[in-house]
């Protein structure tokens, strides 16, 4: 996980902390983060199918009896799986981020 990935998943964090205290934002300090976080989502998703393409090239070149080093595959495999999940975890992070800027004045 990248370091501006980490502290934008850390920021949500401590948003969501706070606003599980009671405590109130104002719009323009929380949006910017909500905002930032789905850019950063479809950035992951861009990167998702980038991998999924290389896979199919990969695989395609099997198919047609060229050798490839397993481990290219597999490594290409884990980062999509890796990324698929990073994905996944930031959208269900902005679901709540989303609700508190909705309630934020």
């Amino acid at each position: 996980m990248a370091a501006d990935h980490l502290d934008l998943v850390q920021r949500i964090h401590a948003f969501l902390a706070a606003g599980e205290q009671g405590a109130g934002f104002p719009r323009q300090e929380v949006e910017p983060t909500l905002t930032e976080g789905y850019a950063r989502a479809l950035e992951l998703e861009g990167e998702c199918m980038r991998l999924e393409c290389r896979i199919d090239r990969l695989t395609r070149l099997v198919a047609e009896g060229r050798d490839i080093p397993a481990e290219k595959l597999s490594e290409l495999l884990r980062r999509l799986n890796e990324t698929e999940q990073e994905t996944q975890d930031l959208r269900t992070l902005l679901v709540p981020l989303r609700e508190l800027v909705a309630k934020a004045a």
